[in-house]
């Protein structure tokens, strides 16, 4: 026979986080990637001009078996990488405002914050580290399905139930 204890430890972890949250947490997050991208559009200089300098200064901290990607692909090709950056920022924003495939978008904005963590020199514990918790947040996104409140997946896995995006 089960305890207290056992069964209120069942009972809250069977709860689900309430729809309405998620799509707090979606429109917030897509909104932060907006304002990034944005930032990055605008300027005396260009993003991709400014960015091999941003990527050595903070290279210097990026954890060591990162500095060999910063050097070998990040550097060399930053015009290249700076429209990736703001491409990927952009359709995260779209994708997670709008609720549009938005586990795609919660796992772009996972590599796009792990990649800013990893340039960093930031991890998860790290207590200023707003892109682990932008990390964490895509991650509820993506398993708890938050386009399907309020967003065009709803409407999108009614009409194609068996599609893993929405």
């Amino acid at each position: 026979m089960a305890d207290a204890s056992d069964s209120w430890w069942r009972e809250s972890f069977s709860r689900r986080v309430p729809g309405g949250l998620l799509a707090i947490l979606r429109v917030y997050l897509g909104i932060v990637f907006l304002a990034a991208a944005t930032a990055k559009m605008g300027g005396e200089t260009s993003f991709a001009e400014g960015l091999p300098i941003i990527l050595e200064r903070l290279g210097e901290s990026a954890y060591g078996f990162y500095r060999g990607f910063l050097g070998a692909v990040a550097i060399p090709y930053a015009g290249a990488v700076a429209g990736l950056v703001i491409v990927g920022e952009i359709v995260v924003a779209i994708s997670l405002v709008a609720g549009v495939a938005t586990r795609v978008g919660a796992v772009l904005a996972m590599v796009l914050t792990l990649n800013y963590m990893l340039l960093k020199g930031a991890w998860f514990w790290t207590p200023s580290s707003n892109d682990a918790a932008f990390f964490v947040i895509a991650l509820v996104l993506y398993l708890g399905a938050a386009g399907r409140v309020a967003g065009v997946d709803a409407l999108l896995a009614k009409r194609f139930p068996q599609v893993p995006l929405w």
